[in-house]
């Protein structure tokens, strides 16, 4: 969980702090929890400025953006959790909650690499694969505000491995940073990768996403075959959605995209080679996102929107 306060520049006006969410004894996250844990750093902030507007909270999950509703977050385990109405009867201040990825890509359009543009796609692929879109000039949520779910197209769904959201062989089982750890771990116990079991023994855990990655940089074979395999399904990933919908950017963010330094060329390549038309091909930019955590600052973005400092 991080938490900072945001100028309107999309400056951060102190360094961002990071705490960890607290879970109870079910594995549910605890909302009240939670709200002990922000306690502070909202009254610091109301006390701070005479002008502060409100917190924006960005949510991995589906989130009614109208009233911060916790519709379904699985990584926190939380069904329905009126957070929004929560938090507000708390701290006594306009909330405004949205899931991640919208917040992310709202940040992109103002301040990031995305501004100007018309048609643009935010994917991140960190401990999930999902996203969300800007169509005609337009934050695009579909009919219930979930849409840009990529992760959750189906790849196979008769030999795929499990997904945490139901369904069996979606993209995000087999592209997100778990699963490449889960592969890793594969290998590992198959005997076919004594670099991966090296990094594992002398960390004393499982093998992690990052792991993988300094496998494939020391050209494990095995590591290099999970990393190429994954880079191919997210360009069949990816280039489906392009070709749907014609975009003009794509913006990739999210801890597996930091994985190599030429994680983003390689995937660019890959989704080109599966585009159907020339002028994709020649048009379409694929970039890193331009924050360190592109959800927190469009978190404040939707703040100052919504209050109509400043506009989309």
């Amino acid at each position: 969980m991080d938490i900072a306060l945001v100028d309107l520049k999309g400056q951060l006006v102190q360094p961002c702090e990071r705490l960890l969410v607290p879970f109870d004894s079910s594995g549910v996250a605890d909302i009240d929890g939670i709200m002990n844990l922000l306690s502070p750093f909202v009254e610091k902030a109301k006390a701070s400025s005479s002008c502060f507007l409100g917190a924006g909270f960005s949510i991995c999950g589906n989130i009614d953006d109208q009233t911060g509703e916790a519709v379904l977050v699985a990584n926190l385990h939380w069904h329905n959790m009126p957070f929004g109405k929560i938090a507000a009867e708390r701290f006594k201040i306009p909330i405004y909650a949205a899931t991640d990825v919208r917040m992310a890509l709202i940040a992109e359009l103002l301040w990031g690499k995305a501004r100007g543009m018309k048609h643009v796609a935010w994917m991140t692929i960190g401990t999930g694969y999902g996203g969300y879109l800007y169509l005609d000039g337009k934050l695009y949520g579909g009919s219930h505000g979930f849409a840009g779910n990529l992760g959750h197209g189906i790849y196979d769904e008769r030999g795929g491995y499990p997904c945490g959201c139901g369904q069996r062989g979606c993209f995000e089982s087999y592209v997100a940073g778990p699963a490449l750890a889960r592969y890793g771990q594969q290998v590992v116990e198959a005997g076919k990768s004594p670099i991966l079991k090296q990094l594992s023994e002398a960390a004393g855990k499982p093998v992690t996403t990052r792991m993988v990655f300094e496998a494939e940089a020391l050209q494990d074979p095995a590591a290099q075959e999970i990393i190429r395999e994954q880079i191919r399904k997210l360009g069949i990933s990816l280039s489906s959605m392009v070709n749907l919908l014609d975009l003009e950017m794509i913006v990739l963010g999210g801890g597996v995209t930091k994985g190599s330094p030429d994680f983003i060329q390689r995937v660019d390549e890959r989704v080109r080679g599966f585009l159907m038309t020339v002028e994709a091909r020649r048009d379409l930019r694929i970039e890193r996102e331009s924050f360190d955590n592109s959800a927190l600052i469009g978190a404040a973005a939707t703040v100052f929107i919504k209050n109509g400092v400043l506009n989309l």
